[in-house]
């Protein structure tokens, strides 16, 4: 029976991290700085609890399953909420590096040119 208790405090933790990341990813006042490693760690997250759901996680009745699986669909919605304004952020921020680029190789060719 303990092993069994194995698999939803896994879930459980599953949970606390994926919403440790959802508050990181969380758009404030400020822009977010949203890194690679925070969105590695919540696609991680993502695939390793889906990976559990397929093996059969989910059938499993031990005590606080079904709260768990309800906080990790809360946690998915919550996610898939967020990632439209993840999606603007980093595509505006990319067009701010690409012009900072082409503004340092402008700057690079005038200096060049003034030797």
């Amino acid at each position: 029976m303990e092993s069994l208790a194995i698999p939803t405090q896994a879930l459980q933790d599953a949970n606390h991290r994926l919403a440790l990341l959802l508050q990181a990813l969380k758009p404030k006042a400020a822009p977010c700085p949203i890194s690679a490693e925070h969105m590695s760690a919540a696609l991680a997250e993502v695939l390793r609890v889906g990976e559990w759901l397929r093996g059969g996680l989910a059938q499993q009745t031990t005590e606080g399953m079904p709260e768990a699986l309800q906080q990790y669909l809360q946690n998915l919605e919550k996610l898939r909420g967020l990632l439209p304004g993840l999606h603007a952020y980093l595509l505006t921020e990319r067009s701010r590096l690409e012009s900072e680029r082409a503004h340092l190789e402008s700057a690079a060719a005038w200096a060049k040119s003034a030797l």
